[in-house]
C-alpha cells in the first residue's frame, strides 16, 4: 500500500506552482495535473481520476484562500487519509504565517514550507502534523531571520534555526500534540462551543428534519503540561442525557477515549498550547416520538427566528408576503461567574430568558438575521416593495433581505413584513396574450341563426356575455401563472451568542494536575456559546 507522492500549492490565477514537494519519484508534472484539474467539471470532486498518465494517476485537491492543493498518488491509498493531510496542511501554514493564507506567504517564506513538509510526511506517510510539535522542530520565521537573510543571502531561517537547535536538540516533547517548555504569564482556558443548524420546515410549520452540528473548540495558554477535566452535559444534565443528547462524536487525539466510554460528557486530554478543536458531534434536534413524554404528536423544534410566507396576494396574485417572528428561547446557558461556577469571570453575551434583536448582556442576543428568497427565472423584477425593517437587494432572481438587530430589546418588539409584487418577463406574457386574443376572436362569431316558437316566431338566441367569461378566463390564467412564479422555498440565516439549540453546556473545567504549572497558580476561564443557521429552509 502506497501514499502521497508529492504536494504541489498553485495560485488559481496561473499554471506555474508556488511550490513542489515530491516525497517519492513523480512520473506526471505539475502542468498535466493543473490541466486535468483545471478541466474537469465544476463543482469538482475531492477525487479526481486521470486515466491518460501512466501510471493512471489520483489527484486529491482542496482549495483555500484562491490556493489549490494538489496531491497525486499512483497506488491504492486509504482517501480521507489523504484529504485529512491536505487540511492539516493549510493548518500548519495558517498557523506558521497567520490567516488569511495567500500566495506571497508561501513564496515568501519557501524555505520554511518545505521544512514544514519534510517533518509532516516521511516516505508519503504522514508523520508529525500537530502545530505545536512542528514548532519544536521547524523555528517559525522571524524579523531578525528576514534581516539577517538579506544581509548574508543565507535562508532567512538559518539564524534563529541554529540559535534553537541546541536549545531543541535534547528538550522535544514526550507529547505528540504540544511542544515542550511551554511558559505563560497568563494563563488563561477558553472553551467555544459552535452549533450550525440545518433544518426542513413544512409549510404547514411541521419540523421534517433538524439536526444540529456542534464544535468544541479551545485555546489553551498554561504554562507546563497540564491535565485537564472539561465535563459536558446534554439538556437537563447528567451523564445519560449527554450520551442521550450527543451523537457521533469526534476527538482530537489528546482525549482519552476509555474515559468518555466509562463516563459519557468527561473528557480528559492534556491539551495543544494555543487553538484547536477538541472534539465534534451532532445532535438530533427533533425527539423520538417513542421516547417522548409529550402529550402532542409534532415534534417540537426551537428556533429563534421563524418566517411566515403568504402567497398570491394583490388583484392578480402576483404579491407575496413573508413576516418574520422572534421567539423566546427556552433558556440561554448562562455563563455569568457564581460562587459554585468553575468559571470565576463572567463574560459578555451570556445567559438566560427571552430572546431579543440587541437584547441585555444576560440574555441571549440574536445577530446577522438575513432572509433570502429564491424566485423563479421567469420574474423580471420586483414591484411595490415594502419592507418594515431592514435592507433587500434583488440580484439574480434572489432577494436578500438583512434585518437589523440594533437598537435594544423593544426594536424587535411585533412582526417584521416583506411585501412586494412581481413582474413577468415579456417572453412568458407573450403566450398568454396570444392565447387571450384567439379566444376573444372565437367569442365575437356569434351565430346568428335562432329558434322558432310554435313554428312561427323566431325567438332571438340567449347569448352569454363572452367578455366578461373570457375576462374572467383571463383572470385565472394569469394568477394561475403568477402562482407559477411564487417563491417554494425561504432560507433563513440567523446567529445567536449565548444559547446552544441542543442544550449542552459545560459543567465544569478543571486542572487535575499539571508538571511546569506552579502551585497556588489558577488560571483564568472562560466559556462561550454561538448557534449559527447553517441551511433552515422553510418551505411555502
Amino acid at each position: 500500500m502506497s501514499c502521497i507522492d508529492a504536494l504541489y500549492i498553485f495560485d488559481s490565477f496561473s499554471t506555474t506552482p508556488l511550490f513542489q514537494y515530491e516525497w517519492r519519484r513523480v512520473s506526471t508534472p505539475p502542468d498535466i495535473l493543473i490541466s486535468a484539474y483545471n478541466s474537469s467539471p465544476t463543482p469538482r470532486s475531492s477525487l479526481l481520476h486521470i486515466p491518460t498518465t501512466s501510471p493512471p494517476t489520483l489527484l486529491f485537491n482542496i482549495t483555500h484562500n484562491n490556493l489549490i492543493f494538489l496531491s497525486p498518488v499512483t497506488s491504492e491509498v486509504e482517501p480521507l487519509l489523504v484529504l485529512e493531510f491536505l487540511h492539516k496542511v493549510v493548518d500548519v501554514l495558517e498557523d506558521y504565517f497567520s490567516a488569511p493564507l495567500l500566495s506571497g506567504k508561501i513564496e515568501g517564506n519557501y524555505e520554511v514550507v518545505a521544512q514544514l513538509m519534510a517533518e509532516m510526511c516521511d516516505d508519503g506517510y504522514p508523520f508529525t502534523t500537530e502545530p505545536s510539535a512542528l514548532r519544536d522542530l521547524v523555528v517559525p520565521p522571524s524579523l531578525m531571520g528576514k534581516i539577517f537573510g538579506s544581509v548574508t543571502g543565507l535562508p532567512n531561517t538559518h539564524l534563529s534555526s541554529n540559535a534553537a537547535s541546541s536549545s531543541n536538540a535534547n528538550a522535544l516533547s514526550a507529547v505528540p500534540w504540544r511542544r515542550s517548555n511551554v511558559r505563560h504569564t497568563n494563563n488563561e482556558l477558553y472553551v467555544d462551543i459552535i452549533e450550525v443548524i440545518t433544518a426542513t420546515i413544512a409549510p404547514s410549520g411541521r419540523p421534517l428534519w433538524a439536526r444540529a452540528s456542534g464544535t468544541v473548540a479551545m485555546t489553551s495558554k498554561i504554562s507546563g503540561v497540564p491535565d485537564l477535566l472539561l465535563t459536558l452535559s446534554g439538556a437537563g444534565g447528567g451523564y445519560g442525557k449527554t450520551m442521550n443528547v450527543i451523537k457521533f462524536p469526534v476527538f482530537h487525539p489528546c482525549v482519552r477515549i476509555a474515559r468518555w466510554k466509562e463516563r459519557p460528557g468527561e473528557l480528559s486530554f492534556v491539551p495543544p498550547d494555543g487553538k484547536f478543536v477538541l472534539a465534534s458531534y451532532e445532535v438530533d434536534l427533533l425527539p423520538n416520538p417513542t421516547f417522548s413524554t409529550s402529550t402532542s404528536k409534532s415534534p417540537q423544534l426551537h428556533l429563534p427566528v421563524t418566517v411566515e410566507i403568504k402567497k398570491g396576494l394583490g388583484e392578480y396574485g402576483s404579491e407575496f408576503e413573508v413576516r418574520v417572528l422572534t421567539n423566546p428561547l427556552p433558556g440561554g446557558q448562562n455563563n455569568n461567574s457564581s460562587p459554585s461556577s468553575p468559571f470565576p469571570r463572567a463574560m459578555s453575551n451570556r445567559g438566560s430568558g427571552s430572546l431579543a434583536f440587541g437584547g441585555l448582556s444576560n440574555n441571549p442576543v440574536v445577530e446577522d438575521v438575513m432572509i433570502t428568497i429564491p424566485l423563479a427565472p421567469g420574474i423580471k423584477t420586483l414591484v411595490n416593495t415594502k419592507s418594515s425593517r431592514g435592507e433587500w437587494h434583488y440580484e439574480k432572481g434572489i432577494v436578500s433581505w438583512k434585518i437589523p438587530t440594533s437598537g435594544g430589546a423593544n426594536a424587535a418588539a411585533g412582526t417584521i413584513t416583506f411585501r412586494t409584487g412581481v413582474a413577468l418577463k415579456a417572453s412568458y406574457d407573450e403566450r398568454s396574450d396570444e392565447e387571450t386574443d384567439e379566444e376573444e376572436e372565437e367569442d365575437d362569431a356569434v351565430s346568428d341563426s335562432g329558434d322558432y316558437d310554435n313554428g312561427s316566431k323566431p325567438v332571438p338566441p340567449k347569448i352569454p356575455n363572452k367578455k366578461e367569461e373570457a375576462q374572467e378566463a383571463r383572470l385565472q390564467r394569469r394568477k394561475a401563472k403568477m402562482e407559477a412564479m411564487m417563491p417554494r422555498s425561504v432560507l433563513v440565516g440567523f446567529s445567536v451568542k449565548g444559547w446552544l439549540a441542543s442544550g449542552v453546556k459545560v459543567d465544569g473545567l478543571q486542572v487535575v494536575h499539571g508538571k511546569g504549572l506552579g502551585e497556588g497558580v489558577k488560571p483564568y476561564k472562560g466559556v462561550k456559546y454561538v448557534t449559527k443557521a447553517g441551511g433552515v429552509e422553510v418551505r411555502c
